[in-house]
């Protein structure tokens, strides 16, 4: 069962008991059960994520079938993949709408 953290009120969230959600895509959101914050994923970064992951791909899957190539390829798949992980380590639940009195944590 996979668990994430809330980031306002900095307690575990079990997946499959979140039961509020809204929007779709890159912009989805869940609703923290312990205080009733909304959490998403910072756009950009996640944006970057996935170009960086399929760049990597094509260019990948370009150099393998296209010679010649290599000293084109090489350099876009490594700065691609560099991409991807630093902005993987960097994607992580912010607080999107805050509840609005913190009294109502859980404790």
């Amino acid at each position: 069962m996979a668990a994430l953290q809330c980031a306002h009120c900095h307690k575990p969230i079990s997946v499959a008991k979140v039961t509020e959600t809204r929007g779709k895509g890159f912009s989805a959101q869940i609703q923290c059960y312990h205080c009733q914050a909304w959490l998403g994923r910072h756009g950009m970064l996640t944006v970057l994520k996935v170009i960086g992951f399929y760049t990597a791909v094509a260019a990948g899957i370009t150099g393998y079938f296209v010679e010649g190539l290599a000293n084109i390829i090489t350099p876009v798949i490594l700065l691609s993949l560099i991409l991807t992980g630093i902005t993987h380590l960097m994607d992580h639940l912010i607080v999107i709408d805050a509840p609005d009195d913190d009294a109502t944590i859980e404790d």
